[in-house]
Order: structure tokens, then C-alpha cells, then sequence
């Protein structure tokens, strides 16, 4: 594993870890001017302590899970990958801490899902699109169903960036390994293989 992490590197195909600037991320992807954010679990096993056990819930499938935010580009590209992070935590939170949504140029479009709930609120300088959520009690107009498909339809690209990711098994079969942080060394690699495998198609 270590070895094809490196090569993985030398081929300038393992996606960033963190984006600690506007300038550093036009620096690393100078063509990128819209983005989909995501978030993507992985099945892992039940641990028998309880603390890990509720740590690694996640309610969104009723399983125990590794989750990480990723960031990519209309070719499917992972360009950002989050640190690994336990089930538990919710989507948009693991995104605010990573600090990725204050760190994009102001001329990007940000693709989203309803689970980034707020984010146009807590960054208003970003072109965010998010779909309409359908208020209480009432029901949405065709015109906000209309743009809700739009956006679903163009937003599909990071579902299948995602799936390109879990082509690799050992991100898609419940995860078993107990060694240290390999959870996301490997989820590392996936997206390294899958840049790989879309640079050479």
C-alpha cells in the first residue's frame, strides 16, 4: 500500500487533503471554476465498545460507518478529500471544520445537496446551488421543481465520482482492518486509482 500511495503521487493523481487558501487551491486547479461537494460513508464493523459503537453510528443508514467529504470537478475528478472522520458526525459540520467552503475562489460555483442545509447563509460570498427543501405544510411551486431537477441532474456527477471511488472493494465491503488511520490511507488510494483511471481514459 505504501508503495502505490507513492506512485499514486508521483503521477500528481492523489487528491489534496486540505486547502489552507484561495490562492493555493487556484494554484493546484487553475481550470476548476465549479465544484461538487459530497459526502460519502463506508460500512464498518460494529465495534464492542460502546463509545466507538455510538461514535460510528450513523443515522442516515442505521449503520456503523467512516465518512469523508469529497470535492470534484465536472470530470468526475476528486480534487479534495477530507481526513477521515467517525459515522456520527453530520455532513455540512465535518464540512465547516475542514475549512474547504472558505478556502474556494468567489467566482466558483459550489454544487451541493440538501444535506449542506445553511450553507448559503454561512457563506454568502459563494455561488452555492442547493435544491429548494420543501417547506412544512406546504408544497414547492413547479417552478422550484423544475430547478430542483436541474440541479439534481447536474448534480449527479458527484454521485458518480463517488462510485468511481468504490470501485475499489475495500471501499464498498464492510471495513474490518484495526490497524491506525488505514481507513483513510485507503479511501486515499481509492480516489488516486480512480484519477489514475480517468487521466488515462
Amino acid at each position: 500500500m505504501p508503495i502505490l500511495e507513492k506512485l499514486l503521487g508521483k503521477e500528481v493523481v492523489l487528491p489534496a487533503r486540505q486547502i489552507k487558501s484561495a490562492e493555493e487551491f487556484i494554484r493546484l486547479f487553475p481550470e476548476i471554476k465549479e465544484v461538487f461537494i459530497d459526502g460519502t460513508e463506508r460500512p464498518v464493523e460494529r465495534s464492542k465498545n460502546k463509545e466507538k459503537q455510538k461514535k460510528d453510528y450513523s443515522g442516515k443508514k442505521k449503520r456503523h460507518t467512516r465518512k469523508n467529504i469529497t470535492v470534484s470537478d465536472e470530470k468526475r475528478r476528486i480534487l479534495v478529500l477530507t481526513k477521515t472522520e467517525h459515522g456520527s458526525k453530520h455532513d455540512y459540520t465535518w464540512l465547516k471544520e475542514s475549512t474547504i467552503p472558505e478556502h474556494l475562489p468567489v467566482n466558483t460555483v459550489v454544487n451541493v445537496d440538501l444535506g449542506f442545509q445553511g450553507i448559503k447563509k454561512d457563506y454568502p460570498d459563494i455561488d452555492i446551488r442547493i435544491p429548494h427543501k420543501k417547506p412544512r405544510g406546504r408544497k414547492l411551486t413547479n417552478e422550484q421543481k423544475e430547478e430542483n431537477r436541474r440541479l439534481s441532474s447536474r448534480r449527479v456527477i458527484a454521485e458518480h465520482a463517488i462510485g468511481g471511488i468504490k470501485r475499489l472493494r475495500a471501499l464498498s465491503n464492510t471495513y474490518r482492518n484495526k490497524k491506525e488511520e488505514f481507513d483513510d490511507i485507503i479511501i486515499n488510494i481509492g480516489c488516486g486509482v480512480w484519477n489514475y483511471h480517468l487521466k488515462c481514459s
